[in-house]
C-alpha cells in the first residue's frame, strides 16, 4: 500500500467516525428533547381531549328540546270489547304518561319509540289522553282527549209494516214495501242488501214476492258492533 492510498482510507475512517459521533448525539438530543418536552406534550394533549370530552358531554347532557307528543293509532271510537289494547308512538325511550278516565298509567316506549297500555272500558265514554317526558327530563305537549264508546246494547229494532205471516193476493199486491225503525246511527241489511237509514231511525225497502213463502231477514248493526236479527215470512198467492 502506497503513501497515498494509506492517507485515503485514514481520511475516510476519520469521517466515518465524525459521522458516528454526530449520529449518537443527535440521537441522545433527540431522547432528551422527547423526556423533557415530549411527555408534558403528551399529557397537555390528553387533558385537552378529556376536556373537550367533557364539554360534547355537557352540550348532550344540555338537552332542552321537548319529545313529539304520543300519536295513537287505530283505536276504536265504538266497541263492544271491555278490554282495548292503544297503540302510539313518540320519541324512542321517552316515557309516556297515559291519564285514561282519570286514571293514570306510565310506560317506556321502545328503540323505535313505539308504545301501548292495556285499559279496561268503563260502559259509556273513555276518555283518555297522554304526555311523553324524554330521558332530558323534557315533556311534550298534552294529546287531544280521545274518546271511546263501550256499549254491550244492541239496538233496537222494530218492524212497522207488514207483519210476519201475512199473506198478499194476485199482481197488484205481487211487490211490498217492508218498514220498519232502529237507531238512527245503526246500518241495515235485508236479506244482506243494505238499507238506508233516515235521521229519526226510519228504514224501508220494497222487493217482489215470489209464489209461496217468502223469508225477509232484517239486522240492525250498532257502530260498537251490536246486532239485532228479525225475520218475517210473507206469503204469496198469484
Amino acid at each position: 500500500m502506497n503513501k497515498f492510498t494509506s492517507r485515503f482510507v485514514n481520511s475516510e475512517e476519520r469521517k466515518n467516525k465524525r459521522k458516528a459521533v454526530l449520529f449518537i448525539a443527535l440521537t441522545v438530543v433527540a431522547f432528551a428533547v422527547l423526556y423533557f418536552l415530549g411527555i408534558p406534550a403528551i399529557g397537555r394533549l390528553t387533558a385537552l381531549v378529556s376536556s373537550l370530552k367533557g364539554n360534547d358531554q355537557k352540550i348532550s347532557s344540555s338537552d332542552i328540546t321537548p319529545p313529539p307528543a304520543p300519536k295513537f293509532r287505530n283505536f276504536p271510537e265504538y266497541t263492544n270489547q271491555q278490554s282495548v289494547a292503544l297503540y302510539g308512538n313518540t320519541e324512542a325511550g321517552a316515557t309516556v304518561k297515559l291519564t285514561f278516565d282519570g286514571n293514570p298509567q306510565e310506560i317506556l316506549s321502545d328503540g323505535s319509540g313505539q308504545f301501548s297500555f292495556n285499559v279496561t272500558l268503563q260502559d259509556g265514554e273513555n276518555i283518555f289522553a297522554a304526555i311523553a317526558i324524554d330521558q332530558s327530563g323534557n315533556q311534550s305537549q298534552k294529546t287531544e282527549d280521545h274518546t271511546i264508546v263501550f256499549d254491550k246494547k244492541t239496538p233496537d229494532l222494530e218492524i212497522t209494516s207488514p207483519s210476519d205471516g201475512s199473506s198478499f193476493f194476485g199482481s197488484s199486491q205481487r211487490q211490498i214495501t217492508l218498514e220498519g225503525k232502529t237507531e238512527a246511527t245503526a246500518s241495515v241489511t235485508v236479506n244482506d242488501r243494505i238499507i238506508s237509514v233516515e235521521e229519526d231511525g226510519t228504514f224501508q225497502y220494497t222487493t217482489t214476492l215470489n209464489e209461496g213463502g217468502n223469508t225477509l231477514k232484517v239486522i240492525s248493526k250498532d257502530l260498537a258492533g251490536n246486532t239485532t236479527e228479525k225475520s218475517l215470512t210473507l206469503n204469496f198467492t198469484p
